[in-house]
């Protein structure tokens, strides 16, 4: 696949995952916060897909959560951007390619990306408003959403898996009939 369609697909589908976030996702609570579906997607994609793929996928979402959330485009960004660096990460590092080794790969990361999406966003409350109840929203929010996250992203991994298997098979040629 050229490089023009693979990025148009994979903007796509970001766009697909930030109007299910935005607009379903907190409607299905899980441990009495809304799971961020695009988060766990993005960390699947992190190890998962090249890091360039990554990179273009979490900055779009980020564009795109900035645009159709009720939050800044700067805080979105900078909200999904360890995951940027985790792809990077994950490419250096030679994960094993068995899916096992990554899986637990994929949690962790999840756990580690909530945890800094969760700051981030909480910083920038912070500096808008009159404060946050720090304490309040680590056990109501923060920790919730963290077991949430790594939950999702443990089985947002398997068919994120089957697609980049199916991705990289090797096409059939095409035969023209003729003589």
């Amino acid at each position: 696949m050229n490089l023009a369609l693979r990025l148009t697909a994979i903007a796509a589908v970001c766009w697909l995952l930030v109007i299910v976030q935005t607009s379903a996702a907190p409607a299905f609570p899980l441990l009495g916060v809304g799971p961020n579906l695009l988060l766990a997607v993005l960390c699947c994609w992190a190890v998962e897909r090249p890091p360039g793929d990554a990179v273009f996928a979490v900055a779009v979402s980020g564009v795109l959560m900035g645009l159709l959330a009720f939050q800044g485009m700067t805080e979105s960004v900078a909200a999904f951007a360890p995951i940027a660096l985790a792809a990077v990460w994950t490419e250096r590092s030679r994960l094993p390619d068995r899916a096992v080794l990554r899986w637990p790969v994929v949690i962790a990361l999840a756990a580690a990306a909530s945890f800094l999406h969760f700051i981030v966003l909480a910083v920038a409350v912070e500096l808008e408003t009159s404060g946050v109840n720090w304490i309040e929203a680590m056990r109501d929010v923060m920790l919730p959403g963290l077991a949430a996250n790594a939950i999702v992203a443990a089985v947002v991994y398997w068919p994120a898996r089957w697609t980049r298997a199916v991705l990289a098979r090797p096409r059939r040629e095409r035969r023209l009939a003729g003589p």
